[in-house]
């Protein structure tokens, strides 16, 4: 089912309880300050104001919008104090009307109607024709800051509210921008508490960001310097707005109580990340004895934890008091719940029976049916963490069924989800798997019709979003595979494809589960992609799209990771899809990787492959004994994926293997995986995919092919920092000059971000930039350097190519690197063409020696120049003309008789369209 409302966005899934709970600032001073305000009149039946029955009828709109508010009736809510606002209007109260579209659009936003909250805030700013777009935010705040003394104390508030839109649609920057206007025109009073709580919040939401987007070498670096400052650097702001809130003697207590939950939950958040993240590098360090980091890493991680907890505790005191005095309302509600899930996630649970009940029987009291679905499906969750099933199932039930009659006249998906989700891990838990597919399978619909709001309008929840749904998509995925349905369970249960194309009826039953699980992988593949960048960057096929219809020589392999096993899923043209189990846990298979990339990769192991070949003489001992331990984590990682299936791939004379990764095998470079005797190039062209719905199947047409060449040769400072000469890279744009005579070269200062804007213009199908340049979680720390010593980001690059309206074929990003144990980073890399609109990206997951570089380019460009050579080939044939050189001509004696080090050749990888 298709939702009509598509503004009502995962409120829940802001912070890491899935919710709202601890973010949600309900402005209960917003709506005691209107209606206080309006009965303070000095007016009695003796003495009665002027148009005495019109303010009466306005007052009691307003008060019946409140009364609606509270019950969770939050449509009806803001259609009264829209009706409050326009008898305002009407008698000419202004303080009276903006009171109440305050009010309107803190509904709003409760139901995650963004768009309309903030045209609703802009009213009470007399914004002509107000529609939120940036410009109107940019005049308003530049009015707003050149008469800051012009602002009423209700408009101040109203900023707060606008504040608070703004984080939600992800506009961060802003958010705090408004928000300490807010806070400069409130002069000192209660009303400041609420506006540091929304600062704290916003904060917080920057601080995900920024945290979320460091790479393993800068996380290791602070692990390594022990720095409890840098790793709280992140959310430093935001602890010291929600103290300020909390230190405000005369606050009310909603939001003082609010701010100590952010508070408490962003403490035990942080302490859970770093606790993870330093237990991982120890594991690292303990594979090569590295003693003195392991002692450091267990320093730091000791008074971090220690600094930490002792914050989390003095709060923990504090709460139960506050939470005491709270007059039973929503906002108090809300905050009840949001400390029991805090406390349920930390195992404290002596006190979370008795504070869900309260919500529970606060919630009934009110006839706040918001407030009583989750105080049920908490509950639920409570009983199930205690062992008792039953009691749970029969609670989430209870939550679901009164979430969904919500749907009926509203839009409570972003409730629904939470309990359909928690209703099938208990059903599974209690054995009943087809229950358990069920109920995961409507979590799974409910969040597909969610997927174009969250991509559209509530981007702040997106980086959390993909931690908090990726256990419904796995947890289907993996019930799917196991599961034993018959043909007419499985078509009840996911929203049909009118496009899927079904196989001969004899294959049906094992096509159509595989499918469904193949359709699961390939949608959160999608989710990540978009939450990577934060908008709908990828517009997909909206098909179920085939091998068949794009390369009938290629197989499309799916590495599924689940708790107790890998499941690889095969694809090839005209078959119906297979399936193999390889039994072995996670934590091994992570084991496994974190291996790989420490001895190939891992700046912080003195012995990997990156710090060997960094020196200027490698040592050939040690090189030899770093590809001797790496052949055998390659070959365990081939016989995962690839042994299984080699008969068929041998059968059906399969030349190319396109892989759909996720997780820790984004970093692990396939090419190289090993059979005893082979690299996996040596008998396959490899690709790698974010999902088949991306590709645009079109060949490169060869007798048109033109290139426009850039790099940068000379050392050059950006930005304070110096990026070495790449001596070679005038040769190498020579060398494609010379392949496709119709080419454009620019070298150095004639390379500029101007430079590359007109020459585009010239339809160039395929760009090539020989130039630093970084790929990584973070793409606002997506970069290429430019001759005139500038850096043009992932998203000013996209714009360049997509202004010129020229489709670009194929991206080549020459001597640029993906970040250093970055898993997303490959993400960068694909979203580089997504949002680009180039079909393909051909990059290097390491930096790779200048000289080498030019020459793996020229020999990659003289086979794409041949006819009916597919881009994956031009790749292969290139990479194997590096392991056939190193082959005859060995670095060092010492390494004849072993398989040229993958670290020479096999970085370099193809993104998207492989044709």
């Amino acid at each position: 089912m298709i939702y009509k409302k598509y503004r009502r966005l995962l409120i829940l899934i802001f912070s890491g309880l899935l919710g709202l709970l601890s973010t949600i600032t309900i402005p209960v001073r917003s709506h005691s300050l209107n209606l206080q305000a309006l009965s303070n009149q000095s007016c009695s039946s003796a003495s009665p104001c002027p148009q005495q029955n019109a303010d009466a009828g306005a007052l009691e709109l307003a008060r019946d919008g409140e009364r609606r508010y509270n019950a969770g009736d939050l449509e009806a809510a803001a259609q009264l104090w829209q009706q409050a606002a326009e008898s305002y209007e009407k008698i000419g109260d202004r303080e009276g009307m903006t009171k109440s579209l305050i009010n309107k659009s803190q509904a709003l936003q409760d139901l995650g109607l963004y768009p309309k909250a903030c045209k609703t805030l802009l009213q009470v700013f007399a914004i002509p024709n107000p529609n939120c777009s940036a410009s109107q935010i940019e005049q308003l705040q530049k009015n707003l800051t050149q008469k800051p003394d012009s602002l009423t104390r209700t408009q101040a508030i109203g900023l707060q509210s606008l504040g608070d839109v703004l984080r939600r649609q992800g506009l961060l920057q802003k958010s705090q921008e408004i928000l300490q206007l807010s806070l400069s025109s409130l002069p000192e009073s209660p009303a400041k508490s609420a506006v540091l709580l929304s600062l704290g919040n916003t904060e917080r939401a920057l601080g995900n960001q920024i945290r979320d987007r460091w790479d393993y070498d800068l996380v290791t670096e602070i692990i390594d310097r022990k720095s409890v400052i840098d790793a709280l650097a992140p959310y430093q702001k935001a602890f010291n707005y929600y103290q300020q809130a909390v230190n405000i003697a005369s606050a009310p207590a909603i939001p003082k109580v609010q701010a100590q939950l952010n508070y408490f939950q962003l403490l035990r958040e942080t302490q859970e990340w770093w606790n993870e993240q330093t237990n991982r590098r120890i594991a690292s360090w303990k594979r090569f004895s590295e003693a003195k980091l392991i002692q450091r890493a267990q320093d730091f991680n000791s008074q971090l934890q220690s600094q930490l907890s002792q914050d989390a505790q003095t709060l923990q005191n504090q709460i139960p008091s506050q939470l005491a005095t709270l007059t039973p309302n929503r906002a108090g509600i809300y905050a009840q719940i949001n400390y029991a899930e805090s406390l349920l996630h930390s195992n404290q649970t002596s006190e979370v029976e008795s504070l869900l009940k309260n919500a529970l029987q606060q919630a009934r009291t009110l006839q706040d049916k918001r407030a009583e679905t989750y105080a049920l499906g908490y509950l639920g969750k409570f009983y199930r963490q205690q062992g008792e099933l039953t009691q749970a199932t029969q609670l989430t039930q209870q939550a679901l069924m009164l979430s969904q009659e919500q749907n009926i006249t509203g839009d409570a998906r972003e409730i629904t989800y939470l309990w359909q989700s928690q209703l099938g891990g208990l059903l599974r838990k209690q054995g009943n798997s087809k229950g358990a597919v069920a109920a995961y399978t409507a979590a799974f619909n409910t969040l597909q019709s969610l997927r174009s709001d969250l991509n559209a309008n509530n981007q702040d929840v997106q980086f959390d979003f993909i931690q908090e749904v990726k256990p419904v998509y796995i947890e289907l995925v993996d019930l799917l595979l196991k599961s034993n349905l018959s043909n007419e369970e499985l078509n009840y249960l996911i929203v049909p494809n009118p496009n899927l194309n079904r196989q001969k009826a004899e294959t049906k039953k094992a096509q159509d589960r595989l499918e469904l699980a193949r359709r699961v992988i390939e949608s959160l593949q999608l989710a990540e992609l978009d939450n990577f960048f934060q908008d709908p960057c990828s517009e997909t096929t909206n098909v179920a799209v085939q091998i068949d219809n794009i390369d009938p020589s290629a197989a499309v392999i799916y590495p599924i990771v689940l708790p107790d096993r890998i499941e690889v899923i095969l694809s090839l043209a005209g078959k119906p899809l297979q399936e193999v189990k390889i039994p072995i846990q996670e934590s091994a298979v992570n084991e496994t990787l974190d291996r790989l990339y420490d001895y190939l990769d891992n700046s912080s192991i003195n012995n990997s492959a990156r710090n060997i070949f960094s020196t200027s003489n490698p040592n050939p001992r040690e090189l030899k004994e770093n590809i001797e331990t790496l052949l055998p984590i390659f070959a365990e990682v081939y016989n995962w994926l690839i042994k299984p299936f080699e008969n068929q791939l041998n059968s059906n004379q399969i030349q190319n293997l396109v892989f759909v990764l996720n997780g820790r095998l984004q970093r692990v470079p396939i090419a190289a995986l090993y059979d005893g005797q082979k690299y996996l190039i040596e008998k396959y062209s490899v690709a790698l995919v974010p999902s088949l719905q991306l590709i645009s199947p079109q060949k490169l047409q060869r007798q048109k092919l033109k290139v426009l060449a850039a790099g940068v040769s000379e050392q050059i400072k950006v930005q304070g920092e110096f990026f070495a000469a790449l001596v070679n890279v005038p040769k190498e744009l020579e060398q494609i000059k010379q392949t496709f005579p119709g080419s454009q070269k620019l070298l150095n200062q004639e390379f500029t971000a101007k430079t590359i804007q007109k020459n585009l213009q010239q339809n160039y199908p395929v760009v090539h930039l020989a130039t630093h340049g970084l790929f990584s979680s973070n793409p606002q720390r997506n970069f290429i350097i430019t001759g005139d010593g500038q850096s043009i980001s992932i998203d000013e690059l996209s714009n360049l190519l997509k202004e010129t309206g020229t489709t670009v074929e194929l991206l080549v990003l020459s001597a640029c690197e993906t970040a250093t144990g970055d898993e997303r980073a490959v993400l960068g890399l694909a979203g580089m063409a997504v949002r680009s609109g180039a079909r393909s990206t051909l990059a290097s997951l390491w930096p790779v020696g200048d000289t080498s570089t030019a020459v793996f380019m020229g020999e990659f460009y003289q086979h794409l120049k041949q006819p009916g050579t597919k881009q994956i080939e031009a790749l292969r044939k290139a990479q194997l003309s590096l392991l056939e050189s190193l082959k005859s001509n060995p670095t060092f004696p010492e390494l004849k008789n072993l398989p040229p080090h993958p670290y020479y050749w096999a970085p370099y990888v193809l993104v998207g369209n492989w044709q």
